[in-house]
């Protein structure tokens, strides 16, 4: 019959030329970011939710209200200065060039762990990983810092295993403070890969010696006024972190178990899967038609330390799930630690026949996320497509003088105070205006002073969002006075 004489050898074509795909990858990463920005910044001039949290949040500290160490928060307000305070081009510019950086480090880590094809296969590999295909081009921010740290950190590990030592300790030293300050979670990573190279023989002699020290000691300089500014606060924002790992998902209820995380553990396994599922699927798919499938690429010793290194993270997360009762683990929270699945995957499972099929693969998905999140904000109605202008521009006509915006939503009072310029956004005011949506209730005023005066009725406005769907969205504000009175004159009598 046809299909049993059908065979696919038509599609291979020449060999691939690794050395050549390779040396055009940086070049590819600066075309792709420029036109994810170029994009970004064409379909909105509002920010999402993601975006919108570091507004109030960018002035230079030590920790934030936002329950992330530091350094994000000190990129954005970089980016803002050299933007003139563009908002929306800052947003975007930090998020995307970490997203090329983190392509670069994955790229160069893999090529000079295991050569050019080890280093194409793993930015073919984030083509089919949710967190960097999907989730980085339209939102996040702290995620995508912390695994470029993960990344930087095996890429400081192969310049020390290419006998760059003392430059190769300096960057281990770098990315593993870049992590400290980007997302705590990263210690689990950081923690489970030194765990995993004291277990492996050959890496333990390499990498653990006395230069290590120079990492250790750009650590500590650098993460400790973070440690001394986050004893004087102990646990208050890390706390709002922990609510949502807290929060029960209702089809997994059925096996929570009081006071032990057993439904946590299945939303781990199930976040785990679909965060580096697709890519291992692919590749183990890409691969049927070798007879033999060719060896794994790189040293034996360095795969295992990456394998162990995940395994180990992955292991220490479950327990700390399981122990506090944790119900809800987003995919997101995974991102340190299954960071190195693209290197991985370029390791294990290296492709011969499939090569040129999952390229191709790879190639339609990294064009085809952009597509999708412009048909998104273009057609639907994403949050980042409201009327926020309709809506400053009523409250300035009612009253210019600066307030504070206030929402039950922080976006919407980010957006609304980044087009007016008012606090959060940048200055102090004494009146406040309160924004709402629809016909939700306003925002709570048991935090506003006794003495609050209402200065009028709420004023309702309604607008289309700002792209082709034609839906409209109703937002409410209403302003309050928190001016002392005026003195009465003395008349004197």
């Amino acid at each position: 019959m046809f299909w049993r004489n059908f065979n696919l050898a038509w599609l291979d074509g020449a060999p691939i030329n690794w050395s050549k795909l390779a040396r055009r990858v940086p070049a590819a990463i600066v075309v792709y970011v420029t036109a994810l920005i170029l994009l970004r910044l064409c379909l909105s001039r509002f920010m999402e939710i993601d975006e919108a949290q570091f507004v109030g949040e960018v002035y230079f500290a030590w920790n934030y209200g936002n329950s992330h160490p530091p350094l994000y928060n000190w990129l954005v307000r970089t980016a803002l200065e050299l933007t003139r305070w563009n908002w929306v081009f800052s947003v975007a510019l930090v998020r995307l060039s970490l997203l090329g950086l983190y392509h670069w480090l994955c790229f160069d880590a893999a090529r000079k762990l295991a050569g050019d094809r080890a280093g194409i296969l793993a930015l073919t590999a984030s083509a089919f990983l949710p967190q960097i295909a999907w989730m980085s081009v339209q939102t996040t921010a702290h995620t995508i810092l912390v695994m470029v740290a993960a990344i930087g950190v095996i890429h400081a590990f192969a310049m020390v295993r290419s006998g760059r030592d003392t430059i190769g300790y300096a960057w281990f030293g770098f990315w593993a403070t870049v992590g400290a300050l980007a997302k705590y979670n990263f210690f689990i990573f950081l923690i489970s890969f030194l765990i995993a190279a004291a277990l492996t023989p050959g890496i333990r002699r390499q990498l653990l010696r006395r230069q290590i020290w120079l990492s250790f000691a750009i650590f500590a300089v650098a993460f400790a006024p973070v440690v001394v500014a986050s004893l004087r606060a102990p646990l208050a924002a890390t706390a709002g972190r922990m609510e949502k790992l807290a929060s029960a998902i209702d089809y997994l209820l059925p096996i929570d178990i009081p006071h032990l995380g057993i439904d946590g553990l299945f939303s781990l396994a199930i976040s785990t899967a679909l965060w580096a599922g697709p890519a291992v699927i692919v590749f183990i798919i890409g691969r049927t038609r070798d007879h033999p499938r060719p060896a794994p690429d790189g040293d034996a010793e360095v795969r295992l330390l990456l394998l162990r290194t995940v395994l180990i993270g992955l292991v220490a997360f479950a327990t700390l799930v399981v122990a506090a009762d944790y119900h809800s683990v987003a995919e997101r929270y995974m991102a340190p630690i299954l960071a190195p699945t693209a290197i991985l995957l370029a390791l294990y499972l290296p492709q011969v026949l499939g090569a040129r099929n999952i390229l191709a693969i790879a190639g339609f998905v990294y064009v085809l996320a952009p597509i999708a999140v412009a048909y998104i904000a273009l057609f639907a109605t994403p949050r980042f497509t409201f009327p926020f202008d309709a809506v400053a521009l009523a409250i300035r006509a009612q009253n210019p003088a600066p307030a504070r915006i206030i929402s039950n939503r922080q976006d919407d009072a980010a957006n609304v105070a980044v087009l007016l310029h008012w606090p959060p956004e940048q200055g102090l005011a004494r009146d406040v205006v309160l924004v709402w949506q629809g016909d939700e209730a306003a925002p709570d005023t048991s935090d506003l002073p006794a003495d609050a005066m209402l200065l009028g009725p709420a004023v309702r406005v309604t607008a289309p969002v700002r792209n082709f769907s034609g839906e409209l969205r109703t937002f409410n504000f209403q302003r309050y006075s928190l001016a002392p009175p005026t003195p009465v004159p003395n008349s004197g009598g």
